[in-house]
């Protein structure tokens, strides 16, 4: 080999080897510094946690306390870390698969949990009352409702009222159905409501017709329903109640029981009421967990109350409630004579 030539092979030696030396310097400063903003970020941690467990708190003047200092500069230097990594390796996930990097989402504030009714402020839902009511107040009421509502009387503790429930009651079955028991036989609800007078109606319905698949035939069908109630009790005033949120965990009998069900049958029934100048008890004021769900421990089958949960569902209907004034006359309404009694036996009715 020519001296040229071993002169070109040494050149083109020392050029490699100063590029493995430059790229081997890059590598070393970067990860250095990849480390140490690793590091101060688990030191930064490390101290908020120490800060946190000695329970600082905001001072007089309003500053920020220790740990609040410190809790806001493990995020500053968590942001830092994260850009720092996305500019290391792009857009991708930290365990290398396509996807942006984000960090976990902060738990929801006080102010992100849902209403339970579509307009809380709406004119037909029934506020607190400044003093509550006692049982009495119920002693000119009937109550008419699914299984729900047969909790609520056999739990709830109350004294008062008259009650027409059944097991699965749906608004088809409560239109035609003979479902309310007599001594006399079955029969239906609104021969029931025939049988007395009454100022007050509380209705409980709607979560055996979560699987409906025609809402406006449902809000059509509820509509008749109560004009019909009202025709036979003309001086009633009529709650209605909500249908009050699952726990879907438990409620696994049918796909059609979910919260996002109940909202829109809640929805229709506030607008009745809104339309027909009915009264909405927004029971999910207190049984709903804040983000559209039943609170926890409520029940066992994620539909039905425990007993707990009836006697707060009285101490609510006790401090929501529309006064009534006496009906003139009312007492003549009440007596039936003799032959009235007859003929509303022989009519099938109580």
């Amino acid at each position: 080999m020519s001296s040229q030539k071993r002169r070109r092979r040494k050149r083109q030696d020392r050029l490699v080897l100063n590029l493995l030396i430059l790229v081997t310097l890059v590598l070393v400063v970067f990860e250095g510094k990849l480390v140490y903003t690793m590091f101060t970020h688990h030191s930064s941690v490390s101290e908020a946690h120490a800060t946190a467990a000695a329970g600082t708190s905001v001072s007089s003047d309003g500053s920020l306390s220790e740990s609040e200092e410190e809790t806001e500069q493990k995020q500053m230097t968590t942001a830092a870390l994260t850009e720092d990594l996305v500019t290391v390796f792009g857009e991708t996930s930290l365990a290398g698969l396509p996807g942006k990097i984000t960090t976990a989402a902060a738990p929801a504030e006080e102010n992100d949990r849902l209403p339970t009714v579509s307009d809380p402020d709406s004119a037909a839902i029934v506020p607190k009352a400044e003093t509550s009511v006692d049982d009495s107040y119920f002693s000119d009421a009937v109550f008419i409702g699914d299984s729900r509502m047969e909790g609520f009387r056999n739990a709830s503790g109350i004294t008062q009222g008259k009650f027409f429930t059944s097991v699965g009651m749906s608004l088809s079955s409560m239109r035609s159905d003979p479902v309310i028991s007599t001594s006399e036989g079955n029969i239906t609800v609104a021969a029931a409501l025939s049988g007395g007078v009454y100022n007050k109606i509380y209705i409980m319905l709607g979560t055996n017709d979560l699987g409906e698949y025609n809402w406006d035939s449902f809000r059509d069908g509820f509509i008749a329903t109560m004009e019909r109630f009202q025709e036979i009790q003309p001086s009633a005033i009529i709650y209605v109640c909500s249908v009050i949120y699952v726990d879907e965990s438990r409620a696994a009998s049918a796909q059609y029981v979910n919260n996002a069900n109940v909202d829109k049958i809640n929805s229709i029934l506030l607008d009745i009421c809104e339309e027909k100048g009915y009264y909405y008890l927004d029971l999910n004021e207190f049984l709903s967990n804040g983000y559209g769900s039943l609170i926890d421990g409520a029940s066992s089958d994620g539909v039905h109350l425990y007993a707990d949960y009836c006697k707060q569902m009285l101490d609510y209907l006790k401090s929501h409630y529309i006064e009534v004034e006496s009906l003139e006359g009312e007492s003549e309404s009440e007596t039936l004579t003799g032959a009235e009694t007859e003929t509303e036996a022989e009519s099938g009715r109580i």
